[in-house]
């Protein structure tokens, strides 16, 4: 073979020495382009999926658990509208289907009793990928609290399942092969004319893109070529690669950043009342936590109120859900309207609210909620050519040493409103109660 191959002559064994390794080299950078492209893809959307319906199952639990019907319409909306979803489906604690929308989706889901941690199904068949999650209970009683907290296994209430379509994903990756397999041609085009020109100058450019082609198949996507060769030929390989390498981590981040836009709407959606815009009761349990861990670091003064609204029922009674939802939705506007920038408020409930108040005194904070409750009742609300006024009991209680915890807070807070609430309504009480022993939390 050596023989043979030295009665070449020397410009045909330039050709073969340069220019057939050169070809099998570019053959196995775009291989392992398509290969890494097509790895990142898939991974893109299968965590795409699972954030999806990672942040869905909290965000379902209120909506499972009350049965409110437009709200769960109005989740699914939500889910739908995100891109390369084509169906999406609710599912009571037997599996049974309450809502479902698009393709891919059974009649029935396969719902586990409890989960403990981060539980997801994924499957896939005939261009659909499937995603499942159980959706569990998290404690809403206050009165409960302490009971619920010790419990390590959330009841099921139910599951979602979050259906993606790989169409567009697929037609990314016809995109990058071509790209890829345009660039080749204009690579292997370049190399072979190195070869021809200036064979004996391509041994560091092609080492560099040796080390780029494995730092690329090791999954770094943003390794680019040096400027190292000093004629026109080489140069256009070394724009090539970076080219392709560009092209590559451009889908990447574009995929990336629908992804993270995807977690941010959802993990909103998990903590915040969908009617009333404001933060709902998780995102209140773990602000309470927060603010009564800022008490014991720094002596913060936290105030707590409980809302409850006084005849609100007459509004649903007389005019449906739709104008009471309506009319939270007004007061969740007056209420963030009357407190302070630094203060907080949280929809816990279907007519209560709650609010946490940093670094107000005493006077301060029994200011705030008689205005509250002032401007809840002077608050006119039209239906119909009808007239309604409500108002709002609030129990008041302060962080102080007999209130040292956040459970023993939230109880004082409620038994406050509770008794607002059965001593005439539409008036602020504050904790502790008159009558009761000093530091005890009464049973209300």
């Amino acid at each position: 073979m050596i023989a043979a191959f030295a009665r070449y002559s020397l410009r045909r064994q330039m050709l073969l020495v340069l220019g057939l390794p050169s070809v099998i080299f570019v053959l196995c950078i775009a291989a392992l382009f398509a290969h890494q492209s097509s790895r990142a893809l898939d991974q893109a959307l299968l965590e795409r999926g699972r954030t999806m319906v990672r942040f869905l199952a909290p965000a379902a639990e209120y909506v499972l658990v009350s049965g409110n019907r437009e709200a769960l319409e109005g989740l699914m909306a939500r889910v739908l509208a995100q891109s390369d979803v084509v169906g999406v489906g609710f599912y009571d604690a037997a599996g049974e289907g309450l809502a479902t929308a698009g393709e891919g989706l059974p009649s029935r889901l396969a719902v586990p009793g409890h989960v403990e941690g981060d539980e997801i199904r994924v499957d896939s068949s005939d261009g659909k990928i499937g995603f499942d999650a159980a959706v569990v209970a998290v404690p809403a009683a206050v009165d409960d609290y302490l009971e619920h907290a010790v419990s390590k296994t959330a009841p099921v209430v139910g599951g979602v399942r979050v259906v993606l379509g790989t169409a567009r994903l697929d037609a990314e990756k016809r995109g990058v092969f071509l790209t890829v397999s345009l660039l080749v041609f204009g690579v292997l085009a370049a190399a072979m004319a190195t070869a021809i020109r200036l064979a004996g100058s391509v041994g560091e450019p092609v080492a560099a893109l040796v080390c780029a082609v494995g730092r690329m198949a090791d999954g770094d996507l943003a390794v680019r070529v040096p400027a190292r060769a000093r004629n026109g030929e080489l140069q256009a390989l070394e724009a090539g690669f970076n080219a392709m390498a560009e092209a590559i981590a451009e889908s990447q981040r574009t995929l990336q950043a629908r992804v993270d836009e995807a977690t941010v709407q959802l993990a909103w959606q998990a903590r915040h009342d969908p009617l009333t815009g404001l933060a709902n009761r998780r995102a209140f349990e773990e602000r309470i936590e927060q603010a009564v861990r800022a008490h014991r670091r720094s002596g913060d003064q936290i105030t707590l109120f409980y809302i409850d609204l006084d005849h609100f029922k007459a509004v649903n009674d007389n005019c449906g859900h739709a104008a009471g939802d309506r009319l939270l939705a007004e007061l969740g506007v007056l209420l963030r309207g009357r407190l302070r920038s630094e203060d907080e408020v949280f929809r816990i409930g279907g007519d209560e609210f709650a609010a946490i108040l940093r670094g107000c005194g005493n006077e301060d904070a029994r200011r705030i909620a008689e205005g509250l409750c002032a401007a809840i009742a002077g608050h006119v609300f039209e239906c119909d050519g009808r007239i309604f006024r409500i108002g709002a009991s609030i129990g008041l209680a302060r962080m102080d040493p007999d209130l040292q915890e956040s459970d023993a807070l939230m109880i004082a807070a409620d038994q406050a409103c509770y008794a607002a609430k059965h001593g005439g309504r539409g008036h602020v009480v504050e904790y502790p109660l008159p009558g009761a022993a000093p530091g005890g939390v009464a049973s209300a």
